[in-house]
């Protein structure tokens, strides 16, 4: 279990990167549209911290609307 979890954090914390990454947007920048600081996206981006579900979406709206998409 520990295992897939750990697997699971990667993963998010991968989906998270490429969206910072897709905005286009500094890491400072992202984090305000979404509402939280620089250092809490960091935790994110690492995986040390899973967002919650509201705020994974919030993620993929702004890199979406951002991106053009």
């Amino acid at each position: 279990r520990e295992r897939a979890e750990a697997g699971e954090r990667a993963a998010v914390a991968a989906e998270i990167r490429e969206a910072v990454k897709r905005s286009g947007l500094s890491r400072a920048a992202f984090a305000s549209r979404i509402g939280t600081s620089a250092s809490r996206l960091s935790t994110y981006t690492s995986g040390k911290v899973t967002p919650s579900a509201t705020l994974l979406l919030r993620i993929r709206r702004v890199a979406d609307r951002e991106s053009g998409r």
